[in-house]
């Protein structure tokens, strides 16, 4: 009786079931790595959109500071400019009378 399989055919298909497992085990590793860089990229670009959201939102702010602190200091000058005014008018005022309180008493 001859046997079914001889020792060399047992080797090979050993052999190729050795070489399924190992494409099986590379593949699904493959896999895994393309899922981790998959999620990897997805989260890096959910974070350049948040900060592109909070860059957008931060020159807005600086614009309207910029615009305010612009806006205030021309008010600034402007109060500057009617204070100066109002002093040298006040300081025209006492001058003018010390000077008559003065001729009064000679």
């Amino acid at each position: 009786m001859e046997d079914m399989f001889t020792p060399l055919e047992i080797l090979y298909i050993v052999l190729a079931f050795c070489a399924l497992w190992l494409s099986a085990i590379v593949f699904w590793l493959l896999w895994q790595v393309a899922n981790v860089l998959k999620r990897i990229n997805d989260t890096v670009s959910l974070a350049q959109e948040t900060l592109a959201k909070m860059e957008e939102a931060l020159d807005g702010i600086r614009k309207k500071f910029d615009s305010t602190s612009t806006a205030l200091g021309a008010v600034l000058h402007t109060a500057t400019r009617a204070v100066e005014y109002l002093v040298e008018k006040r300081m025209m005022r006492q001058e003018t009378p010390k000077k008559t309180a003065r001729t009064r008493k000679k």
